[in-house]
């Protein structure tokens, strides 16, 4: 690309950089764009936590609370300024957060705002009507939450159209948001999560700090995510259960949440303290992937599933459930993994057990990572916005 492109100034927006698939998504399309030239601010609402030490150190970081708020006008000229019937019904902290977006805005004059997880959209889309500067807005939709949450769905009926694209995380992300949110579809990107893989195999040689990673016993079933509803480890317990009658298998469950204690408990009482570990979260979960003899994904929904991604990166076979949206096409509808119906742990045991007995050969899982690679996803958004930043400055 030419030079004048390469200047532009590219902000990443994102609610919170807890341990999340989204959260890294972010990071790693920063230091994509970094690598290809581009000045990269990665703005953050909460403190910074857990991801932190993932911050590409090239990226001018801020924390958007920390913003000085002045000079911004009242909601009915919010209203006015976007186009929109008075918005009647915002929290007191989402306007805070607008304001302090538009601050930033206002000092560092952005070229293009890339948004992502519902705080970051909402502030970001709000706060162009508290400034008279228009950089172009893209807003990522990670997950296909819309129908299960009519406030976001409400909210961004109201909003989505002020943005100058979307881009969903898969096609069915896509699909969700034209169907709720009546959006022409041709307003919408389909961009995969960025996957890098050459990382991914850099960290997968490490050795992980768990007993059952290095002690040459019986097979080590995978999952990780967040101890939460959505992740159904209930159902992935209970087939593991099935499986593990006939077989002598463990399993390694990563990642922490509010559904720990109720794990805990059901473990025990299907009495599988033995077999069943649930170490927390962990910086490396790729050192797990590469060791493990499957990796399983049991949740009820996904805005895409990365963690299958990056499993198939470290060539560990997948089983996952059909659900909405991103595992079917991952998977490319069962090549390269079963999928079985949400919920039904008889169905999830058997894949699982198919899988362990026949696994798929490690170079066709690893072709298949390759196709969501971190320099496919940069293409797209690079070429994306740059597209919308000349169609911008045309209408200036």
């Amino acid at each position: 690309m030419s030079k004048p492109e390469k200047s532009l100034r590219i902000a990443l927006a994102i609610s919170h950089l807890g341990g999340g698939g989204a959260e890294r998504s972010v990071l790693r399309l920063a230091r994509g764009l970094i690598e290809r030239g581009y000045r990269v601010d990665v703005l953050v609402f909460e403190n910074i936590d857990t991801l932190a030490d993932e911050i590409p150190p090239e990226a001018h970081c801020s924390l958007l609370a920390q913003k000085r708020i002045h000079g911004f006008r009242d909601r009915a000229h919010l209203a006015r300024r976007l186009g929109l019937r008075i918005l009647k019904n915002l929290r007191t902290d989402l306007l805070k957060d607008a304001r302090s977006m538009a601050a930033y805005i206002d000092e560092e004059r952005p070229d293009c705002i890339l948004p992502s997880l519902p705080r970051a959209k909402s502030a970001t889309l709000i706060a162009l009507g508290f400034t008279g500067l228009t950089p172009v807005v893209i807003p990522t939709v990670h997950s296909v939450l819309l129908n299960r949450k009519r406030r976001f769905r409400k909210l961004y009926s109201i909003l989505f159209p002020v943005a100058d694209r979307v881009v969903a995380v898969s096609e069915g992300v896509a699909d969700t948001l034209a169907l709720e949110l009546g959006i022409p579809r041709e307003r919408i990107s389909r961009i995969y999560n960025p996957t890098d893989t050459a990382e991914i195999t850099k960290l997968a040689h490490f050795v992980p700090d768990h007993p059952w990673m290095s002690d040459d016993g019986p097979p080590v079933i995978l999952s990780a995510g967040r101890l939460a509803r959505v992740k159904d480890y209930p159902t992935l317990l209970r087939a593991f259960r099935q499986v593990s009658r006939n077989s002598d298998v463990r399993l390694i469950i990563l990642g922490e949440g509010n559904w720990r204690k109720r794990l805990e408990k059901m473990t025990r009482k299907m009495g599988l303290q033995e077999k069943v570990s649930l170490p927390g979260w962990v910086s490396n979960p790729y050192a797990f992937m590469s060791r493990a003899s499957l990796f399983v994904l049991s949740s009820k929904y996904e805005g895409l599933g990365n963690v299958l991604i990056e499993a198939l990166a470290c060539g560990c076979p997948c089983v996952s459930t059909n659900c909405p949206s991103g595992p079917a096409e991952i998977l490319d509808n069962g090549r390269f993994g079963p999928l079985v119906p949400v919920g039904d742990d008889s169905a999830l045991a058997a894949a699982m057990k198919l899988v362990l007995d026949s696994p798929p050969g490690k170079d066709k899982l690893l072709t298949r990572a390759q196709e969501f690679s971190l320099d496919a996803s940069v293409d797209q958004y690079e070429h994306m916005i740059f597209d919308l930043v000349r169609a911008r400055s045309q209408e200036l």
